[in-house]
């Protein structure tokens, strides 16, 4: 019970400390480019402030033909989008993903500021995803969030079964930067204040960007995202079919 304890005090005081930094930032953001921070409760991506997300190029898993597209904008080292990855991804994955109702596509926005290590666990999955085990090191990273490190990365990759030299050679490279930095600049454009925010869209499948239908800011409970997904889930399906 004490070990409990003390576990639970070590990750509300965690969580204090980004709650504060964000605080920080956001009153140091308070000209016309918003800058990135890392609460739940932060504003999410108003509709109206972006035209396209681009999904063309990202990780996607479910139906590549799915109506009904799901991006997720997540940080490595966020405690809160280690929250949904616990307690409401292992769902959405099994009631939606799996079974190929919607397009789930994950982009990256490593909070920099608050984050020393999300932009390297960042460049660790696109790694693992050239040799097509992106989802797979995404789940260690979240489950792993407190031994983020390029050893962890590299042991990571043994156990998914990978060429160590070559996701070494990747790690240690700049060939994923600027994709990260595209999603990244991209969700600021937007008016993503914080990890995680998850947009839904009503979208042609075959299209390189979609426009966002909804917005859902921060690790909200399950309900939540089933209420959104279901109801522009209905409205997918009553829609002529994409040819």
């Amino acid at each position: 019970m004490r070990a409990e304890m003390a576990a639970l005090r070590a990750a509300q005081e965690s969580m204090a400390k980004d709650l504060e930094a964000v605080k920080q930032l956001l009153q140091q953001a308070m000209g016309p480019r918003p800058a990135p921070a890392g609460a739940a409760a932060a504003p999410g991506m108003p509709s109206a402030g972006v035209s396209a997300l681009r999904v063309a190029g990202r990780p996607m898993k479910g139906s590549p033909r799915a109506r009904l597209t799901f991006i997720e904008y997540s940080d490595y080292e966020c405690p809160f989008c280690a929250q949904y990855f616990a307690q409401v991804y292992p769902q959405i994955n099994r009631d939606y993903v799996q079974t190929n109702k919607i397009r789930y596509v994950f982009k990256n926005y490593p909070i920099e500021q608050i984050h020393s290590r999300a932009f390297r666990a960042h460049v660790a999955a696109a790694c693992a995803g050239d040799q097509s085990r992106f989802w797979e090191m995404h789940d260690k990273l979240f489950a792993d969030q407190k031994g983020l490190s390029n050893d962890r990365y590299v042991e990571h990759a043994r156990e998914l079964g990978l060429d160590a030299a070559k996701f070494r050679t990747c790690l240690d490279s700049a060939a994923h930067e600027p994709m990260i930095r595209e999603d990244i600049d991209e969700a600021v454009r937007g008016g993503v204040r914080g990890t995680p925010v998850f947009v839904l869209a009503i979208a042609d499948p075959k299209a390189d960007t979609v426009t966002p239908s909804r917005v859902i800011v921060g690790a909200q409970p399950y309900e939540a995202f089933k209420e959104a997904i279901d109801s522009l889930l209905a409205q997918a399906n009553a829609q002529p079919p994409v040819r």
